[in-house]
């Protein structure tokens, strides 16, 4: 199984002043963001492939890729230069390692705290295209999925609520080829949002297409993001 995880992109809430080194590496409980985020995915009963996508200033200055080889020994890496047009450009300049085995997507600064097992046997065992993480939520910095009676997904937006279900971060593809269509599709037909491209629009596509995809919902309180250092001495105090 292949693991994607896109740490290329600058964050507006970590300066360089306060915050000298690569947002992955920001310690969180005496161990980089990066490693507290591979070590929550290893709980995943599976052959995990990892492919991360940095950048490669921060390669340069820091070293990530070997810190990456350390925590995850036969990882790929994927060296991103400059700026990308969001997380889903920044996905598909990782093409070259996603095959149509399973795939998922997870975002860089989070864990959650979950059976993530419990959840990719529910997508597996009802055959399902696409399987996302919700939680309970109504702000706009998130992604949001729609569903019918039956649990299947009929909508995704970013950074839009559509309902009370937000994506976790966390994305579960059966067939990563079959998610490479739906990004290539999402920006031919130009769904971005702020002038970037995000992974959540391009659900979408796979929906128009019939892929069936439902949601694995957790408590907020199991969903920790390190999206601010608000949000990480939250997590390092126990205060969620």
């Amino acid at each position: 199984m292949k693991i994607l995880v896109p740490i290329a992109g600058k964050s507006s809430f970590f300066d360089e002043k306060n915050s000298p080194f690569s947002k992955s590496l920001i310690e969180i409980k005496g161990k980089p963001m990066i490693e507290m985020v591979v070590d929550n995915l290893n709980t995943i009963d599976d052959k995990l492939e990892f492919v991360f996508l940095v950048n490669s200033e921060d390669c340069k200055k820091f070293h990530l890729n070997n810190i990456l080889k350390l925590i995850s020994k036969d990882c790929e890496v994927v060296k991103i230069s400059g700026d990308t047009k969001g997380a889903l450009c920044s996905v598909l300049l990782g093409i070259e390692h996603i095959d149509d085995g399973e795939l998922i997507i997870c975002n860089g600064d989070q864990i959650l705290d979950c059976n993530f097992n419990e959840a990719i046997n529910h997508f597996r065992e009802n055959d399902y295209d696409g399987g996302l993480i919700t939680f309970n939520a109504v702000h706009p910095r998130w992604s949001y999925v729609r569903f019918d009676d039956n649990k299947n997904v009929i909508e995704t937006a970013e950074k839009r609520p559509i309902s009370k279900y937000a994506i976790a971060g966390f994305y579960y593809f059966k067939d990563g080829k079959e998610f490479v269509k739906a990004a290539m599709d999402s920006i031919k037909k130009d769904s971005n949002v702020n002038g970037n491209y995000y992974i959540a629009p391009a659900i979408n596509q796979m929906i128009l297409k019939n892929k069936k995809i439902t949601t694995f919902e957790i408590k907020p309180e199991q969903y920790h993001s390190f999206y601010s250092p608000k949000k990480i001495n939250e997590f390092e105090n126990g205060n969620y």
